[in-house]
């Protein structure tokens, strides 16, 4: 009974602490003043994609990434595959259409599959200097990413 008691605890604790991490982000988002607009040209790292009261990072070693170019297109990285696409933007809003992929078999399919639907899903953002949340239609969180560098993106 006592080990069981121990995984027991281990488990809602670390719901917990992704509890936690995602109500420490909305709270910070909350808080600040958002920009409204896409950056052009500018690139990101996927932190954490957040699904079902679950935090998940991206594996390591895996480059997640999302780059915002100029035409309302996209480009970036799942970790093994890269993508393109478009996206449109008005306010607050935010949504891809027309993403497609490479398509090698990677030992992380499971990442890769889980960051292409959270694009997917998307269809807002918050934005804070070098954080930005998107969000479902719903507004709940699904993931956070962090400013990086164009050369980030050259891996």
């Amino acid at each position: 009974m006592g080990l069981e008691f121990i995984h027991l605890m281990g488990e809602i604790m670390g719901k917990l602490i992704n509890l936690l991490a995602a109500a420490t982000v909305a709270l910070s988002f909350t808080m600040c003043t958002s920009n409204s607009e896409i950056p052009v040209e500018s690139n990101w790292e996927l932190e954490y994609i957040y699904s079902e009261g679950n935090a998940t990072e991206p594996p390591q070693d895996h480059n997640a990434t999302l780059a915002f170019l100029k035409d309302s297109k996209i480009a970036g990285e799942t970790g093994c595959n890269r993508f393109f696409g478009e996206y449109k933007s008005e306010g607050n809003s935010l949504s891809f259409d027309k993403v497609g992929t490479t398509r090698m078999m990677c030992p992380q399919m499971q990442f890769e599959t889980a960051w292409l639907e959270t694009i997917a899903k998307t269809g807002s953002f918050e934005m804070d200097q070098d954080q930005m949340i998107l969000k479902d239609s719903t507004g709940n969180i699904i993931a956070l990413l962090k400013k990086i560098a164009p050369q980030a993106l050259e891996n």
